[in-house]
């Protein structure tokens, strides 16, 4: 039996059933736990991840009476708030814009502004 640099279990020729069997046990544990870390599994590039974007339109900021309009934001796909770095950015410049963003609960979001347009969200990893 050969256990690879990930923890991970490879039988070799002539390992019996009640080797192959275990080993294939602990394989699918680890498999099921693994989140890339780079310590149980191989860490995955910020180049292979693929991005997350939500318009929100002009038309759904409200003012705030103090100078700045704010609108509501849902997180795409049921993810949470909390596991995305989020980026905003002017939808034809593509320039990043620096807007506030408060949390509303675990899959929503207010953006601020003090100016009313179309923005985009780029949600990361």
């Amino acid at each position: 039996m050969i256990i690879l640099s990930k923890g991970y279990k490879k039988p070799q020729t002539g390992d019996f059933g009640d080797v192959w069997f275990d080993a294939l046990e602990d394989n699918i544990d680890l498999s099921n736990s693994h989140n890339h870390d780079g310590v149980n599994g191989e860490k995955i590039s910020a180049l292979s991840v693929v991005k997350s974007t939500a318009t929100v339109l002009a038309a759904s900021f409200a003012d705030q009476g103090d100078g700045y309009f704010r609108a509501s934001v849902t997180v795409p796909g049921g993810g949470l708030v909390d596991d995305y770095v989020i980026a905003v950015k002017d939808p034809v410049t593509k320039d990043p814009v620096g807007l506030k963003i408060e949390k509303i609960n675990s899959t929503q979001f207010y953006l601020y502004t003090n100016f009313v347009q179309n923005f985009e969200v780029y949600f990361g990893i």
